[in-house]
């Protein structure tokens, strides 16, 4: 899972360079839509496939709510599937430097200091749009999906160690600059990762006590950060 977030990481930071090649003012009209949010809300799906000798598809999906409020810092996750996760909630908490897990099969909510890799979920949760445009050979077009006017974006890893695991993926956004679906695929150009976004809502006012209401439960403290990537039991790509 480590592996599926450093990627993802570094494809929103070379976002920004796929809008430089098509224009300043889709550039300018991108970057202020999501600078100016004050809090973000949305459903997303994150579905990862691996191959059996046979070479069939074996998807696993994690379907979530997140919301996020800039000022006070906050990021909240409910998790809705798989059956082994729904239920569970992580909260992030930048103002009050800690992160909270609850588990609806045993009543209790863990909490552990904030640390600065969670500094950079939360970021990344807001789709930052600064990059390197040495990570991504990128091709734009325009097409129409369901009715819906759409940008897809073609990108090509130029990196050894993106190339090593990857060997493209395809970005759908629409012309309001919301995103609709990302798919990364394979070395050996079979599907792999796909997230799909929906019901995206930017500035709806979100409270940062409803963010930071839980279920009853009992409160564990622990000295150790929290360590999410255990929760999250997905492999890396097959070669």
């Amino acid at each position: 899972m480590k592996r599926i977030f450093s990627f993802l990481i570094i494809f929103f930071l070379g976002f920004s360079m796929i809008y430089a090649q098509t224009g300043e003012d889709i550039l300018k009209n991108l970057e202020q839509k999501w600078s100016l949010a004050r809090d973000i809300s949305m459903k997303m799906s994150i579905t990862v496939y691996s191959y059996s000798s046979k070479g069939e598809s074996l998807p696993t999906k994690m379907s979530m709510e997140m919301k996020a409020i800039k000022n006070p810092e906050i990021l909240r996750i409910d998790f809705t599937e798989p059956a082994l996760m729904a239920g569970q909630i992580i909260l992030i908490d930048g103002e009050k430097k800690i992160t909270r897990m609850y588990s609806p099969s045993t009543k209790q909510i863990i909490e552990a200091p904030y640390t600065m890799t969670q500094t950079s979920t939360m970021s990344f949760s807001s789709l930052p749009m600064v990059g390197n445009k040495e990570d991504f050979s990128l091709k734009v077009e325009e097409i129409i999906d369901k009715n819906q006017k759409l940008y897809k974006i073609t990108g090509v890893p130029l990196k050894a160690d993106l190339k090593a695991n990857y060997s493209s993926f395809e970005f759908y956004i629409t012309k309001d600059y919301t995103p609709i679906k990302l798919i990364v695929y394979d070395v050996q150009n079979r599907p792999y990762i796909e997230i799909a976004w929906q019901n995206i809502k930017i500035n709806s006012n979100l409270s940062p006590n409803t963010l930071r209401t839980f279920p009853p439960g009992k409160i564990i403290k622990q000295k150790e950060p929290l360590n999410f990537n255990t929760t999250m039991p997905f492999m890396a790509p097959s070669k």
